[in-house]
């Protein structure tokens, strides 16, 4: 394949670097869930219902997930750097227009419109760090720059709250515009490098068909949360498969394809993005379950529930940039199997919660499943970067997203549904019957559930861990060659 980017970076500040990426993408990561606690304002303040008012969390991050491996092949061909500065500008712009949206048809438009800007940020930051740091940095970088994907997720409902209490909904969007021109400005002095168009035309068909599968994967997804395997959820998960089948086959054919299918060749490559998804699925399991355990089996306050949940998240971001050193000393991989050793250990002591484990036990364990956490999600993410080509980093920078993206989506559905079963199942053993209401569900049961999710989450992790030691040793392997 013609290279379509070339050029040696000037010596520059990589500190400003960092922090203009780290701006951009601490405000993408805020903006994924800080409208979650402010829907019910926002549904009542626009005079809607909740069928429509869900459509402006979940336009944006459809909109994120259908075009991030698109715009990644773009900053290959065109250049990550201008493409990067309209992504801010967009997604700026966008954020003012949610800010002054006066009815709810008018916010989902502009959440788009907003999801169309995080799309390019979030695949061409990674993307970025590959092309302006050293090899010997990219990890230290990707390191602070993960840790500020985390921080913005953790802060995102603590800081809506606080924004939301003291000058109502419109300023959690509003917020953004201060970030968004600081982010420009520093961004604008990134080193411009010689970009060569390459005479291969952009594979439309291709972002199309790709397209289709996502929205109707994600609409499957999350409308069995709801309806279980339903005629409409089948029906959208039936069509996602067929629509993926398709692409193979039209990326086969074309010659100018979004995504070049030789990369999977590379074990890297292709065993860390089967491992992200893995991975993110499981995590979504202690944001979606555990919350369950405290609020109705232990009978925490909500201010106490938000406080032990945020650990995890701290623990992520605190260790984010030593997981990015440790793995510049020992090794991507090597630090990435750990992380998930330790990730797998602090989900499996999980299981040995009770109702009288006290705010210490679960703070432990949860600092323990995420803290190691960090130290998979650095390596992988420096792994994938570092193993690919200069010209193929924006799309496999958007491949890495949209893992982690159809992972937390997958997990977010998928966990729950287990972890009720499992409750369920514990209830009728207990009680010989189920009970349709959540309050009513015992204790017991709800930490037979809680063990038995994180059960299913161990097992998970052990298989990620397998793949993940194959991937090593198929490293090794293709040095000695």
């Amino acid at each position: 394949m013609e290279k379509v980017e070339i050029g040696t970076p000037r010596k520059i500040n990589s500190g400003l670097i960092l922090l203009g990426l780290s701006l951009a993408t601490l405000m993408t990561s805020i903006d994924t869930n800080i409208v979650s606690i402010g829907l019910p304002i926002i549904t009542k303040s626009l005079n809607t219902n909740f069928s429509s008012a869900q459509w402006i969390i979940l336009s944006y991050l459809l909109s994120i997930t259908v075009l991030i491996v698109g715009v990644g092949r773009i900053g290959d061909m065109f250049g990550k750097r201008n493409l990067y500065l309209t992504g801010i500008a967009i997604f700026t712009f966008a954020s003012l227009v949610c800010g002054f949206s006066s009815s709810v048809y008018m916010l989902i438009t502009a959440r788009i419109l907003q999801g169309v800007g995080g799309a390019i940020l979030m695949a061409m930051s990674f993307a970025l760090v590959g092309d302006l740091f050293s090899k010997e940095k990219i990890s230290q970088a990707m390191g602070f720059l993960t840790s500020m994907l985390t921080l913005g997720i953790a802060l995102g409902p603590s800081l809506g709250g606080v924004l939301i209490s003291m000058f109502g909904w419109h300023i959690i969007f509003l917020v953004n515009i201060p970030i968004g021109i600081g982010a420009f400005v520093i961004a604008f002095q990134f080193p411009k490098m010689k970009v060569t168009h390459a005479k291969q035309g952009f594979d439309w068909l291709g972002v199309m068909v790709l397209a289709v599968a996502l929205i109707c994967y994600n609409l499957g997804i999350t409308f069995s949360e709801a309806q279980g395997a339903s005629v409409t959820v089948v029906s959208l998960l039936t069509f996602a498969a067929i629509s993926t089948i398709v692409l193979l086959l039209v990326e086969k054919k074309v010659s100018s394809p979004l995504i070049d299918l030789t990369i999977f060749q590379n074990k890297v490559i292709s065993g860390s993005l089967a491992i992200s998804m893995i991975v993110y699925a499981m995590i979504m399991t202690i944001s979606i379950v555990l919350p369950f355990f405290l609020t109705d089996a232990q009978r925490l306050s909500t201010v106490e529930v938000g406080l032990l949940i945020a650990v995890g998240p701290l623990a992520t971001t605190i260790l984010g940039p030593i997981a990015g050193k440790a793995a510049s000393r020992f090794g991507n991989q090597a630090v990435m199997i750990a992380g998930m050793i330790g990730f797998g250990i602090g989900c499996c002591l999980m299981t040995t919660l009770t109702k009288n484990s006290s705010p210490f036990d679960f703070a432990l364990r949860i600092a323990i499943s995420n803290g190691s956490f960090a130290f998979f999600q650095t390596p992988n993410n420096a792994a994938v970067i570092t193993s690919a080509q200069p010209e193929q980093r924006g799309v496999i920078s958007g491949l890495l997203n949209l893992a982690r993206t159809l992972g937390q989506t997958t997990g977010a559905s998928l966990m729950g549904a287990i972890y009720a079963y499992f409750t369920m199942a514990a209830q009728k053993a207990h009680s010989g019957e189920v009970h349709g209401s959540t309050s009513s569900i015992t204790p017991a049961a709800i930490i037979s559930g809680v063990h038995g999710t994180f059960l299913v989450v161990t097992v998970a992790v052990l298989i990620a861990i397998i793949i993940g030691i194959f991937t090593l040793s198929q490293k090794k392997e293709s040095s000695t060659d």
